[in-house]
């Protein structure tokens, strides 16, 4: 397992880093993200609303986003360019797990997490104010940051299914990638949204870490209390989990008995 996991940190920083300039290509395209996302706020946000506040909105609405969207096309496009290039088939064939390389992918998201959100922090601060953010309670925090991880894993797991299952994107990528994390309230509370919004958000196990979240980093208002948030969110995000790995033991399955898909473009 430490082998692969090192095998795959040094393939990636020596080809993103090195050859492709990939990393300072993607940073500077996240960069103009950055911009479009804030340059709004900047220029449209009334002058009545407490700046570090809205600021504070802004980062956590980054946080969510940009974690869905690490957790969306990472191991999606790791799986691509392992069914491109025949390594599924050999970690297949050698029977490897082929989650060793989804934990060896782990640290090389998380790094690109952690410079995204704080590229983003950056750049209100110098544009706008610096964003306001306070811990009321480790607990609740820590119990947020469990549960939306265990999302992201599950969402990483069911679109790497996905992808396994047709060698492409596909609805039920766009599906999962854009639409549900963002109308769960991935970008503003659900006490925002209107009353039919907030019960499809309510539906999906999206909703409840990024309520949890905002609510302990900015006290932001919720639309149950907390400890429902825990009793309803963490079984449902456990169960998403259980039902990604399940899809990902069937998709594997299929691959071991007909073989793997023809590879198309997104």
């Amino acid at each position: 397992m430490k082998e692969v996991i090192t095998q795959t940190l040094t393939a990636y920083f020596k080809a993103e880093m090195l050859r492709e300039h990939g990393f300072w290509i993607s940073l500077i395209g996240f960069t103009l993200w950055g911009f479009l996302f804030i340059g709004p706020i900047v220029l449209f946000s009334p002058s009545s609303l407490d700046k570090q506040v809205t600021a504070g909105y802004t980062l956590v609405a980054m946080l969510v986003f940009s974690s869905y969207m690490t957790a969306t096309w990472d191991w999606s496009s790791h799986l691509r360019w392992m069914l491109r290039s025949g390594v599924l088939e050999q970690a297949i064939v050698a029977g490897r797990s082929i989650y060793l390389y989804f934990i060896g992918l782990l640290p090389v998201s998380l790094m690109w997490l952690v410079i995204e959100v704080g590229e983003i922090c950056l750049l209100l601060t110098l544009l706008y104010a610096p964003p306001y953010l306070s811990v009321s309670d480790p607990l609740l925090f820590f119990t947020a940051l469990a549960m939306i991880l265990t999302v992201l894993a599950a969402h990483s797991l069911l679109l790497g299914a996905s992808i396994l299952a047709s060698g492409t994107s596909n609805i039920i990528v766009e599906f999962l990638s854009w639409i549900i994390p963002i109308a769960s309230g991935g970008l503003t509370p659900l006490a925002s949204m209107p009353r039919l919004v907030q019960i499809v958000a309510l539906a999906t196990p999206y909703s409840y870490p990024a309520e949890l979240l905002r609510h302990v980093l900015l006290k932001a208002p919720v639309v149950m209390p907390t400890d429902k948030l825990i009793l309803y969110g963490l079984p449902y995000a456990l169960a998403y989990l259980i039902t990604a790995l399940a899809v990902n033991h069937y998709a594997f399955a299929r691959i071991r008995r007909n073989g793997v898909p023809s590879i198309g473009m997104y």
